[in-house]
């Protein structure tokens, strides 16, 4: 297990960097200390989106060379995903075209993990309103739109992680769904295969108010990516630092251990020192990853008892 983040932490359409050059961002947090990475292809709407254009393998071609040259590994990536969690209420699919697009991203996400040499694939379930968020309704839904996809991965040796959802802040009837974990190990079993598994957001967990020890221990085995990061309950999805909200990390990192979760210690910290440039940004990186390096110890620790 080593420290591990998202890509995105480092790119301009997300507001945290300066930077619009993959290669350039895996640069940075290689200096700040990362040498295993998430690879997010989440921003499809960015004009300088990697996977948009004819030339889309070469230039993730060149992503893989300057990771290779630096010795780092993408061990899993996040893949497009429907902003709203529902396609009817996102503006972006009522334009004429988006929806061809977003899947043809979805497709391309897919392949390039595979070539990157990511092992699982972070996906977003999708909720269906139209049919009273009915949940066997979006369990059959979600294999409807995911089926193909999760069988393009495993033909790329890329698993697909789905990844429990942030529920309704506004507290309103009904939460999205894979929110409650017991959705999530349902739509995950009825795959029936190991490339099918979880992802662990510990923010959208705590926004479900969880006991987290609990709940991980009913995802047990099925885990092989995690988003870790920090909020306060009932605010928002802040993507902070662990030890910066309420999370409870000494309590929740050992059962990590316990269930024999052997994946990286992954952040989705985009938000820290958002808008930071220079040397105090990569000062904010090199923080994640002492704060990562903390939290392997803590597994390590776990582990040994």
């Amino acid at each position: 297990m080593q420290p591990s983040a998202t890509i995105k932490t480092c790119m301009k359409s997300f507001g945290g960097s300066q930077l619009n050059d993959y290669g350039d961002a895996v640069r940075m947090l290689y200096d700040a200390g990362y040498r295993v990475m998430d690879f997010s292809f989440v921003h499809q709407t960015h004009e300088d989106y990697i996977l948009r254009g004819d030339d889309w393998q070469k230039k993730v071609d060149r992503v893989a060379d300057v990771a290779a040259s630096l010795g780092v590994t993408f061990s899993q990536s996040h893949l497009p995903y429907i902003k709203t969690g529902q396609r009817n209420t996102d503006p972006s699919f009522q334009k004429p075209g988006y929806e061809e697009y977003f899947w043809e991203c979805m497709r391309r996400a897919y392949i390039a993990s595979g070539m990157l040499g990511v092992r699982y694939a972070t996906a977003h379930p999708i909720s269906f309103s139209e049919v009273n968020y009915e949940e066997d309704a979006s369990l059959k839904g979600n294999h409807r739109l995911y089926d193909s996809f999760v069988e393009l991965g495993i033909k790329h040796n890329v698993g697909t992680a789905f990844e429990n959802m942030l529920p309704s802040l506004d507290r309103r009837f009904p939460a999205k769904y894979c929110s409650h974990y017991d959705q999530l190990i349902r739509l995950v079993d009825s795959y029936n295969d190991s490339m099918v598994a979880v992802c662990w957001d510990t923010g959208h967990a705590n926004q479900m108010k969880f006991d987290q020890v609990r709940a991980l221990q009913a995802v047990g085995h099925r885990l092989k990516n995690l988003h870790i990061n920090d909020n306060h309950y009932g605010l928002r999805d802040e993507h902070l630092l662990p030890f910066m909200g309420e999370i409870n990390w000494y309590e929740l990192i050992p059962v990590l251990a316990e269930i024999g979760y052997d994946g990286d210690m992954t952040f989705e910290t985009p938000k820290v020192g958002e808008g930071a440039e220079g040397e105090l940004q990569r000062a904010f990186l090199r923080l994640t990853y002492e704060t990562g390096c903390k939290l392997v110890e803590i597994y390590q620790s776990a582990l040994e008892k």
